[in-house]
């Protein structure tokens, strides 16, 4: 086991039994060995004192100014992980447009395994992911240099750390994720990639790893609109953080400490799929989503909706299938064939399979491809007034298992839990 795991609430941790974890897979490894389900926990005392119905008046450009400035107040450095795509940008926007201080933005790319994977502009499947630098990281980046030159623009070749440090000699690096097993995601957003981020972490400063996670995720069960949570999202931050009580990784969107950025989204959203324009597009965001596709096309739609500065014409790949397997490494799998790194990748998820309970994970055509997502409470905004119920609501399909639905509504606790329950009513 990877010691030195931020232990930070705030990002969601999982429990099995009356023990506790914040990695991912270290839960899953005792759920399997104890024969005990594991529960994700994300801010649920938090999200569940608010009344989800009621639209919170300010705009979401001044919400997110808001959490801009709490975050200034907070924390002595802010380095943001900014890839290029709507919701770190709109993150760099919520300071930089606002006049608020941004002390660092970092894009991460692979540069000494890129050949031959970047340039095709036609190209929008995942597999071209790398090509995001050139068509919409890049110009960002110079933007970001010419008009806010105060902020320090990096470019992190994490391809050297994965090349050159242990990361990848053997098996243990499925500990460096909380659910991301892509070969180079735990060192790819490493909190210690470079020198410079090194002596940052020495300094002393209370230092803020700024991730943008994520668009609100609004789903549409029967006849009525819930908001809800992901636990995969929350788990995008590298989770080491070694012996440093100094290094905390927020999510700028997913907050309880400004949480009517998510409540407000989440209306403006179910309000779009309600107008009389929008009927034949409600299957998008019927719950659960079937599939990539229809997430793909979800987010796009969405994306235009809560990021008002955001320039929805920006060049972006469509959305990977899964997590083992994720099309976004395809120049890994090309330029490290039948090395060691591959190999070992290899191994690391040959020891998961190994040692989790199959039932764990989430299948493509019966071969495993990630550890199942977790769902958090679901919080009730609203009657869907026209829609007309074709089919019960069921908690399978893309989720990949049955099991209880947790439903807000009235701050009280109500459960879907059984498939003969689904069409009485609860309320």
């Amino acid at each position: 086991m990877i010691q030195g795991i931020e232990q930070n609430p705030k990002l969601g941790y999982y429990k099995v039994g009356d023990r506790i974890f914040y990695s991912k897979p270290e839960a899953y490894l005792y759920a399997t060995k104890s024969k005990i389900e594991p529960t994700w926990y994300f801010n649920n005392t938090e999200f569940a004192k608010l009344d989800w119905t009621v639209e919170p008046e300010l705009s979401l450009r001044e919400l997110y100014r808001l959490r801009a400035q709490q975050l200034r107040d907070r924390y002595d450095y802010i380095r943001l992980e900014l890839s290029g795509g709507s919701d770190s940008t709109t993150v760099a926007y919520s300071f930089l447009l606002n006049g608020i201080h941004l002390d660092e933005v970092v894009f991460r790319y692979p540069a000494q395994t890129d050949k031959g994977m970047t340039g095709d502009a036609a190209d929008t499947s995942p597999t071209n992911t790398l090509s995001e630098k050139e068509f919409a990281a890049d110009p960002l980046l110079r933007w970001i240099s010419t008009n806010f030159p105060a902020t320090k623009v990096t470019v992190h070749d994490y391809s050297e750390n994965l090349l050159n440090e242990k990361y990848l000699d053997d098996e243990s690096w499925i500990f460096t994720t909380r659910d991301w097993f892509q070969p180079g995601h735990g060192i790819k957003h490493s909190n210690f990639g470079s020198n410079e981020q090194r002596a940052l972490a020495d300094s002393g400063k209370q230092i803020c790893l700024l991730y943008g996670v994520d668009k609100p995720k609004v789903g549409l069960i029967n006849d009525s609109w819930y908001a809800y949570f992901e636990d995969v999202h929350p788990n995008q931050p590298s989770p080491i953080v070694g012996p440093y009580t100094n290094l905390t990784s927020e999510l700028f969107f997913w907050t309880p400490d400004l949480p009517e950025i998510i409540v407000k989204g989440s209306h403006m959203i179910k309000d779009w799929f309600d107008m009389p324009a929008n009927q034949n597009l409600k299957y998008l965001a019927r719950f659960p989503i079937s599939t990539a596709s229809h997430r793909t096309q979800y987010e796009n739609i969405v994306k235009t909706i809560v990021y008002p500065d955001y320039d929805p014409a920006t060049w972006q790949t469509t959305k990977a299938t899964n997590s083992f397997y994720n099309e976004m490494d395809y120049w890994f799998h090309v330029n490290l064939a039948d090395t060691k790194y591959q190999h070992n990748w290899k191994s690391g998820l040959k020891y998961l399979l190994a040692n989790i309970d199959p039932k764990y994970f989430k299948y493509q055509n019966n071969v495993p491809v990630g550890i199942s997502f977790n769902n958090s409470l679901f919080f009730h905004l609203g009657k869907s007034g026209d829609y007309n119920k074709t089919r019960p609501f069921t908690n399978r399909g893309y989720l990949e298992k049955a099991g209880t639905i947790t439903q807000i509504q009235d701050k009280k606790i109500k459960f879907y839990n059984t498939q003969d329950d689904i069409d009485k009513p609860i309320w």
